[in-house]
Protein backbone atom coordinates (compact mmCIF):
# COMPACT_ATOMS: atom_id res chain seq x y z
CA UNK A 1 0.00 0.00 0.00
CA UNK A 2 1.07 3.87 -0.51
CA UNK A 3 0.92 6.12 1.48
CA UNK A 4 0.32 10.18 0.36
CA UNK A 5 0.31 12.99 2.66
CA UNK A 6 -0.38 16.63 1.72
CA UNK A 7 1.71 18.77 4.56
CA UNK A 8 -0.17 22.39 4.87
CA UNK A 9 -0.56 25.30 6.68
CA UNK A 10 -3.85 24.62 8.45
CA UNK A 11 -3.84 20.34 8.19
CA UNK A 12 -1.70 17.42 7.44
CA UNK A 13 -3.78 14.97 5.14
CA UNK A 14 -3.11 11.10 4.49
CA UNK A 15 -4.27 9.11 1.86
CA UNK A 16 -3.63 5.47 2.01
CA UNK A 17 -4.10 3.64 -1.36
CA UNK A 18 -3.92 0.27 -2.34
CA UNK A 19 -2.75 -0.39 -6.07
CA UNK A 20 -4.65 2.83 -7.47
CA UNK A 21 -7.72 3.10 -5.17
CA UNK A 22 -8.04 5.63 -2.64
CA UNK A 23 -9.03 3.13 0.30
CA UNK A 24 -8.71 5.78 3.37
CA UNK A 25 -8.33 9.87 4.40
CA UNK A 26 -7.26 10.92 7.22
CA UNK A 27 -6.63 15.00 8.55
CA UNK A 28 -4.85 16.08 11.56
CA UNK A 29 -4.13 19.66 12.19
CA UNK A 30 -1.03 21.18 11.20
CA UNK A 31 1.14 21.83 14.44
CA UNK A 32 5.08 22.61 14.08
CA UNK A 33 5.78 21.73 17.35
CA UNK A 34 4.69 17.98 17.27
CA UNK A 35 7.82 15.91 18.10
CA UNK A 36 8.83 12.78 15.47
CA UNK A 37 7.01 10.30 18.48
CA UNK A 38 4.18 12.25 18.43
CA UNK A 39 3.49 12.05 14.51
CA UNK A 40 4.62 8.43 14.07
CA UNK A 41 2.34 7.53 17.14
CA UNK A 42 -0.88 9.66 15.53
CA UNK A 43 -0.15 8.19 11.88
CA UNK A 44 0.25 4.70 13.69
CA UNK A 45 -3.15 5.18 15.18
CA UNK A 46 -4.60 6.51 12.32
CA UNK A 47 -4.05 3.25 10.45
CA UNK A 48 -4.72 0.66 13.10
CA UNK A 49 -8.07 2.37 13.04
CA UNK A 50 -8.72 1.21 10.02
CA UNK A 51 -6.93 -2.08 10.15
CA UNK A 52 -4.22 -1.36 8.42
CA UNK A 53 -0.96 -2.44 9.50
CA UNK A 54 2.24 -0.64 9.03
CA UNK A 55 4.00 -3.24 7.44
CA UNK A 56 1.52 -3.21 4.66
CA UNK A 57 3.01 0.13 3.62
CA UNK A 58 5.83 -0.02 0.75
CA UNK A 59 6.74 3.48 0.56
CA UNK A 60 5.24 7.08 0.81
CA UNK A 61 5.23 10.31 -0.58
CA UNK A 62 4.92 14.01 0.77
CA UNK A 63 3.92 17.38 -0.45
CA UNK A 64 4.95 19.63 2.27
CA UNK A 65 4.56 23.82 2.35
CA UNK A 66 5.55 23.33 6.41
CA UNK A 67 9.30 23.52 6.18
CA UNK A 68 9.69 23.11 10.13
CA UNK A 69 8.04 19.71 10.39
CA UNK A 70 9.63 17.84 7.07
CA UNK A 71 12.52 16.40 9.19
CA UNK A 72 9.94 15.24 12.43
CA UNK A 73 7.77 13.97 9.45
CA UNK A 74 10.83 11.49 8.23
CA UNK A 75 11.76 10.15 11.88
CA UNK A 76 7.76 9.68 12.55
CA UNK A 77 7.37 7.82 9.61
CA UNK A 78 10.89 5.99 9.55
CA UNK A 79 10.41 4.81 13.19
CA UNK A 80 6.51 3.97 13.48
CA UNK A 81 5.42 3.24 10.31
CA UNK A 82 8.69 1.64 8.54
CA UNK A 83 8.92 3.66 5.67
CA UNK A 84 11.24 6.05 4.24
CA UNK A 85 9.40 8.58 2.62
CA UNK A 86 10.07 10.86 -0.81
CA UNK A 87 9.60 14.86 -1.07
CA UNK A 88 7.79 15.92 -4.25
CA UNK A 89 10.06 18.92 -4.77
CA UNK A 90 8.55 20.91 -7.94
CA UNK A 91 12.16 22.32 -9.94
CA UNK A 92 13.05 19.43 -11.56
CA UNK A 93 10.66 16.86 -11.13
CA UNK A 94 10.34 14.65 -13.93
CA UNK A 95 6.59 15.37 -15.16
CA UNK A 96 5.60 18.87 -14.96
CA UNK A 97 7.63 22.07 -16.75
CA UNK A 98 7.52 25.12 -14.83
CA UNK A 99 6.50 27.25 -17.16
CA UNK A 100 6.77 30.34 -14.40
CA UNK A 101 9.27 33.00 -14.00
CA UNK A 102 10.17 32.12 -9.92
CA UNK A 103 10.38 28.52 -10.14
CA UNK A 104 11.49 27.22 -7.30
CA UNK A 105 8.91 29.42 -5.60
CA UNK A 106 6.15 26.75 -6.86
CA UNK A 107 4.63 24.84 -3.91
CA UNK A 108 4.68 21.17 -3.97
CA UNK A 109 1.29 20.85 -3.80
CA UNK A 110 0.71 22.96 -6.94
CA UNK A 111 2.60 20.72 -8.97
CA UNK A 112 0.72 17.58 -7.53
CA UNK A 113 -2.73 19.39 -8.65
CA UNK A 114 -1.33 19.51 -11.99
CA UNK A 115 -0.03 15.99 -12.55
CA UNK A 116 -3.66 14.90 -11.25
CA UNK A 117 -5.83 17.22 -13.28
CA UNK A 118 -3.36 16.03 -16.20
CA UNK A 119 -3.69 12.62 -15.59
CA UNK A 120 -7.76 12.42 -15.14
CA UNK A 121 -8.87 15.35 -17.41
CA UNK A 122 -6.31 16.35 -19.99
CA UNK A 123 -5.20 19.56 -20.77
CA UNK A 124 -5.45 22.62 -21.12
CA UNK A 125 -6.53 23.11 -17.72
CA UNK A 126 -7.01 24.91 -14.44
CA UNK A 127 -7.19 23.26 -10.87
CA UNK A 128 -8.73 25.53 -8.35
CA UNK A 129 -7.65 24.50 -4.63
CA UNK A 130 -9.98 25.75 -2.23
CA UNK A 131 -7.61 25.10 0.93
CA UNK A 132 -6.16 27.69 3.30
CA UNK A 133 -5.50 29.73 0.52
CA UNK A 134 -8.17 29.62 -2.99
CA UNK A 135 -4.98 28.68 -5.46
CA UNK A 136 -5.13 28.72 -9.24
CA UNK A 137 -3.39 26.29 -11.00
CA UNK A 138 -3.03 27.03 -14.62
CA UNK A 139 -1.51 24.35 -17.27
CA UNK A 140 -0.89 23.76 -20.88
CA UNK A 141 -2.34 20.85 -22.93
CA UNK A 142 1.35 19.01 -22.55
CA UNK A 143 0.86 19.50 -18.62
CA UNK A 144 3.34 22.34 -17.55
CA UNK A 145 2.46 24.79 -14.85
CA UNK A 146 2.04 27.98 -16.72
CA UNK A 147 1.48 30.36 -13.19
CA UNK A 148 -2.16 31.21 -11.80
CA UNK A 149 -3.60 33.11 -8.89
CA UNK A 150 -3.96 32.93 -5.17
CA UNK A 151 -6.81 34.47 -3.28
CA UNK A 152 -8.45 34.85 0.42
CA UNK A 153 -10.00 31.23 1.17
CA UNK A 154 -13.49 32.52 2.41
CA UNK A 155 -13.70 31.15 6.15
CA UNK A 156 -10.14 32.37 7.08
CA UNK A 157 -11.89 36.01 5.08
CA UNK A 158 -14.50 36.03 7.62
CA UNK A 159 -12.74 35.45 10.86
CA UNK A 160 -10.18 37.69 10.25
CA UNK A 161 -13.62 40.79 9.39
CA UNK A 162 -15.31 39.47 12.52
CA UNK A 163 -12.03 40.21 14.94
CA UNK A 164 -12.06 43.38 13.47
CA UNK A 165 -15.99 44.33 13.60
CA UNK A 166 -17.25 43.92 17.11
CA UNK A 167 -20.49 44.09 16.10
CA UNK A 168 -20.42 41.27 13.60
CA UNK A 169 -21.57 37.58 14.66
CA UNK A 170 -19.25 34.44 14.05
CA UNK A 171 -21.25 32.54 11.14
CA UNK A 172 -21.53 28.92 9.67
CA UNK A 173 -21.20 29.74 6.09
CA UNK A 174 -23.80 28.71 3.64
CA UNK A 175 -25.35 29.60 0.49
CA UNK A 176 -28.47 32.00 1.17
CA UNK A 177 -31.74 31.99 -0.58
CA UNK A 178 -31.21 35.33 -1.67
CA UNK A 179 -28.36 37.81 -2.12
CA UNK A 180 -30.82 40.37 0.15
CA UNK A 181 -30.17 39.56 3.39
CA UNK A 182 -32.47 40.65 6.27
CA UNK A 183 -30.25 39.69 8.90
CA UNK A 184 -27.09 40.39 9.85
CA UNK A 185 -26.39 36.53 9.30
CA UNK A 186 -28.29 36.62 5.61
CA UNK A 187 -26.27 39.48 4.79
CA UNK A 188 -22.77 37.93 5.64
CA UNK A 189 -23.77 34.82 3.82
CA UNK A 190 -24.60 36.59 0.93
CA UNK A 191 -21.42 39.10 0.95
CA UNK A 192 -19.25 36.43 1.50
CA UNK A 193 -20.56 32.94 -0.09
CA UNK A 194 -21.85 35.06 -2.97
CA UNK A 195 -19.42 37.42 -2.99
CA UNK A 196 -16.77 34.64 -3.50
CA UNK A 197 -18.73 32.54 -6.32
CA UNK A 198 -18.85 35.85 -8.34
CA UNK A 199 -14.98 36.25 -7.81
CA UNK A 200 -14.54 32.95 -8.64
CA UNK A 201 -16.66 32.65 -11.87
CA UNK A 202 -14.63 36.41 -12.86
CA UNK A 203 -11.08 34.83 -12.61
CA UNK A 204 -12.10 31.60 -14.16
CA UNK A 205 -13.37 33.74 -17.09
CA UNK A 206 -10.12 35.91 -17.01
CA UNK A 207 -8.06 32.63 -17.06
CA UNK A 208 -10.35 31.68 -19.91
CA UNK A 209 -10.03 35.12 -22.06
CA UNK A 210 -6.46 35.02 -21.88
CA UNK A 211 -5.43 31.29 -22.36
CA UNK A 212 -7.95 28.99 -24.01
CA UNK A 213 -12.02 28.80 -23.73
CA UNK A 214 -11.85 25.18 -23.60
CA UNK A 215 -10.09 25.03 -20.34
CA UNK A 216 -10.23 21.82 -18.16
CA UNK A 217 -11.80 23.22 -14.80
CA UNK A 218 -11.16 21.22 -11.79
CA UNK A 219 -12.55 21.88 -7.77
CA UNK A 220 -10.62 20.51 -5.30
CA UNK A 221 -10.28 20.64 -1.62
CA UNK A 222 -12.10 21.65 1.73
CA UNK A 223 -14.85 23.82 0.37
CA UNK A 224 -14.60 22.68 -3.21
CA UNK A 225 -17.55 20.90 -3.33
CA UNK A 226 -19.61 23.70 -2.42
CA UNK A 227 -18.37 25.91 -5.44
CA UNK A 228 -18.70 23.34 -7.87
CA UNK A 229 -22.42 23.06 -7.36
CA UNK A 230 -22.88 26.77 -7.76
CA UNK A 231 -20.42 27.95 -10.65
CA UNK A 232 -21.22 26.12 -13.77
CA UNK A 233 -17.99 26.74 -14.96
CA UNK A 234 -16.21 23.95 -13.01
CA UNK A 235 -17.08 20.88 -14.61
CA UNK A 236 -15.32 18.60 -12.11
CA UNK A 237 -14.57 17.69 -8.42
CA UNK A 238 -11.86 15.89 -7.06
CA UNK A 239 -11.81 16.47 -2.89
CA UNK A 240 -8.14 15.08 -2.80
CA UNK A 241 -6.37 15.91 -6.21
CA UNK A 242 -2.93 16.65 -4.71
CA UNK A 243 -3.05 13.15 -2.55
CA UNK A 244 -4.01 11.61 -6.49
CA UNK A 245 -1.18 13.88 -8.43
CA UNK A 246 1.44 12.34 -5.52
CA UNK A 247 0.06 8.78 -6.45
CA UNK A 248 0.16 9.76 -10.27
CA UNK A 249 3.73 11.45 -9.41
CA UNK A 250 5.06 8.33 -7.49
CA UNK A 251 4.43 5.46 -10.19
CA UNK A 252 5.26 7.29 -13.27
CA UNK A 253 8.98 8.58 -11.59
CA UNK A 254 9.77 5.89 -9.31
CA UNK A 255 11.87 3.89 -12.15
CA UNK A 256 13.44 6.78 -13.74
CA UNK A 257 17.22 8.16 -12.27
CA UNK A 258 17.22 10.72 -10.31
Amino acid sequence: MFLGLDVGNTNVTMGCFREDELEYTWRISTDQGLTPDELGIKFRSLLQSSEVAPDELTDAVISSVVPYLNRSLVQGLERYLGVSPTFLKPVDNGLVGLRVDEPDAVGPDRVANVIGGMELYGGPGLVIDFGTATSFELYSEEGDFLGGAIAPEMETALEALVERAALLPEVELETPDSVIGKTSVDNINSGFVLGFVGMIEGLIERFKEECDSNLHVVATGGKGRLFFRQIDQIQHFEKDLVLEGLRLWREKTKNKPS
